[in-house]
């Protein structure tokens, strides 16, 4: 007969040996983390409770947050592990039976904690403690990158996102009279729109244009029709202003990619317009291109970094068709804030351009990036010529200088600027008028327009061309890998709706990976704590 026994380790004191966390392990660190660095004042008041619930320590919530976003967990998920994870329940305190706080609990300090502290509290926490260790010795070259982070709403086609914007603007409407949606549309003739899918309910030859055209122009109809009535019924009796952002909603995507042929009806627009909502359900996200191959669907995240210490010192949410170099200020920003503002930043050619290098220079930071691409085969570069601002001459590579130059561009947003000419005689009599642009080939002469930013391109481009240049040019890859740990714990994929709300992902992210560092590094030369 067979004896069986069965061994369990007890839960009234997690032992963290004993369940086997590893020496630099987010668990066993956090606590002593808390307790050590957390100023008890900062929390004052945050205690989260509800009726019914006993009021819970804000150092264990702060906890069970900073576990949700160093393993992007949802709240279900983050539950279970706090339940049943015996190395999550050593993080919190649990001691025994006792229960984790409620995803309501949570919820409920998160907001306080913002309101009190500030969304980014936790990421200038994490800094804080690590500059007071020693930590941030770096911080004076920092680099620059981005990554995508899809949204978290259902990305769909035109016609489905009319027949959303439909289906809100009846919702909203419907509850602010009081009658059920489907009543309300049922009344209005739009029944058709309150399926989950309008292309799946529309029994037509979808490889036939006319037919999906007549589809399509019953929609842009319908919603014109709709917003009249919504008009028309505030008139009469007076609706809530929020339906107004509805409505609006819903004549940006009737109009975003429909072109209206000569007979009245609509077609799909070929191209996409600037800034296409691309989501009803998150209308903030937008397409847009890391590369060339890459389409993005949502936003786009942009982290500035240090090297060799490698801690994330600002990150900032843009729609997903924001140009990298955009948030460049509001990184520095954040970074002064922080108490890390670099001296320099080093970032690919997207951080190159001209207005990102001046708004740089103007706060203080000399921003460091790969001079700009050559111009097309079949023409020499502007680069080969030698371009002296000072006393406003160039120099063509054949020794030709010119000296004749005109303003150009007074209406463009960053002003005129001079455009020079060689003379013909010269460029005619050059054995590289072939070669030098399509102009002299043809029997003309060469022209160079400088840039508004000219001084800007000339300095980024000779401290590229410096030793030390490329140096710090060799060692912008360092913030591909601490993007790559950002991406792992959850950052490339949006756990909230709006842009605001996937910010504060952003810098939770970015505090749990830089206390993982600390930890880490903590581990690499100390013993437990």
């Amino acid at each position: 007969m067979l004896r069986v026994s069965m061994y369990q380790i007890s839960m009234a004191v997690v032992d963290p040996d004993a369940v086997g966390l590893e020496a630099d392990s987010f668990e066993r660190h956090l606590p002593a983390f808390l307790r050590d660095s957390v100023p008890i004042a900062e929390l004052g008041g945050l205690e989260a409770s509800s009726e019914g619930a006993p009021t819970r320590c804000p150092l264990s919530l702060l906890a069970m947050l900073l576990l949700q976003f160093r393993y992007g967990l949802s709240e279900r998920e983050l539950q279970r592990r706090c339940q049943r994870d015996l190395g999550f329940r050593y993080a919190l305190g649990l001691e025994g039976c006792a229960r984790p706080p409620s995803a309501r609990t949570l919820r409920r300090f998160r907001e306080r904690l913002i309101a009190a502290q500030g969304e980014d509290y936790v990421l200038r926490l994490s800094l804080r403690v690590a500059s007071a260790e020693g930590l941030l010795g770096d911080t004076a070259l920092q680099a620059i990158d981005s990554t995508n982070t899809d949204c978290r709403g259902a990305v769909i086609d035109t016609f489905n996102l009319v027949a959303a914007g439909i289906r809100q603007v009846l919702r909203a409407v419907a509850r602010s009279v009081g009658v059920r949606a489907a009543e309300l549309a049922k009344e209005w003739a739009l029944e058709r729109y309150m399926a989950r899918s309008v292309k799946g309910a529309a029994a037509i030859d979808w490889s036939d244009e006319k037919q999906r055209n007549a589809l399509l122009t019953q929609e842009i109809r319908d919603a014109d029709q709709l917003v009249e009535k919504v008009r028309e019924l505030h008139q009469r009796v007076g609706l809530p202003e929020d339906i107004q952002g509805a409505v609006d909603l819903l004549v940006q995507v009737a109009q975003q990619d429909v072109q209206r042929l000569d007979d009245g009806t609509y077609r799909i627009a070929k191209g996409t317009v600037p800034g296409r909502i691309i989501s009803m359900s998150d209308p903030e996200a937008r397409h847009g291109r890391k590369s060339a191959s890459k389409v993005i669907h949502g936003f786009k995240t942009h982290v500035t970094g240090t090297i060799d210490s490698q801690f994330v010192t600002g990150i900032a949410i843009t729609d997903a068709a924001t140009h990298d170099g955009q948030p460049t200020p509001v990184l520095i920003a954040q970074t002064a804030t922080n108490g890390v503002k670099p001296t320099e930043i080093v970032g690919d050619n997207a951080y190159g351009a001209g207005a990102n290098i001046r708004a740089s220079n103007e706060v203080g930071v000399q921003m460091r990036t790969k001079p700009s691409r050559p111009a097309p085969r079949g023409a020499i570069s502007k680069r080969e010529f030698d371009i002296d601002i000072e006393q406003m001459v160039i120099t063509c590579p054949a020794d030709k200088t010119a000296t004749e130059y005109t303003w150009v561009g007074a209406k463009e947003e960053a002003g005129p600027v001079p455009q020079f000419r060689f003379a013909s005689e010269d460029c005619q009599a050059c054995d590289l008028r072939s070669t030098c642009s399509g102009a002299t080939a043809k029997g003309g002469r060469r022209v160079i327009r400088l840039s508004p930013y000219e001084r800007e391109h000339q300095q980024n481009r000779a401290f590229a061309e410096s030793p030390q240049g490329q140096h710090v040019l060799r060692a912008r890859s360092s913030i591909e890998r601490l993007i790559s740990h950002l991406v792992r714990m959850g950052m490339r994929h949006a756990r909230f709706f709006t842009m605001k709300r996937v910010q504060l992902q952003a810098f939770l992210v970015a505090a749990s990976y830089n206390l993982q560092r600390i930890f880490t590094i903590r581990a690499s030369g100390a013993t437990d704590p």
